[in-house]
């Protein structure tokens, strides 16, 4: 009996890095209290953030980047609603320049976009880039999530 061997290039399975692996830890503000808060300060990025934090926890991911966004409009700048914009779009499985972008801007603050990012590189299959970013999440510093992003190291370095 003959057997065919076919060499296939490796790819990352869909679950092998997600951002749905680690639990961000989002302050437990009831959502109702988030929605108060924004209604009485409508102009306020945080109270917004804060909204699009407590949808994300409660996994209603359409509406906390509708929150997000709206935050990300009213201050462009402000690197939390970058993020939080930015993983909820990974998320959704959004894998796009606008979700890196996000990710990226907000990476100099906050070490979780580093991994999201790298989420997001790993499925548009730039494992160099990708690695880089889980490189640049462990020199941060961070330890919250080490021990996920150095499985996903070894993933990426196969």
């Amino acid at each position: 009996m003959r057997m065919a061997v076919f060499l296939f290039p490796l790819a990352l399975s869909a679950q092998s890095i997600s951002v749905s692996q680690i639990d961000l830890n989002l302050p437990d503000q009831p959502l109702a209290q988030a929605w108060g808060a924004s209604a009485a300060s409508p102009r306020s990025v945080e109270a917004r953030a804060n909204v699009a934090s407590a949808l994300l926890s409660a996994n209603r991911l359409q509406q906390a980047e509708w929150a997000a966004r709206e935050s990300v409009d009213m201050d462009p700048s402000n690197t939390r609603a970058q993020f939080l914009l930015g993983w909820t779009l990974t998320r959704e499985y959004r894998y796009t320049a606008e979700t890196l972008d996000c990710l990226r801007r907000a990476a100099a603050t906050i070490p979780e976009a580093h991994l999201a990012a790298a989420d997001v590189l790993a499925h548009q299959n730039q494992t160099a880039q990708a690695r880089a970013e889980v490189e640049a999440y462990l020199a941060n510093g961070a330890s919250a999530h080490r021990r996920t992003a150095e499985a996903w190291l070894k993933l990426l370095s196969n």
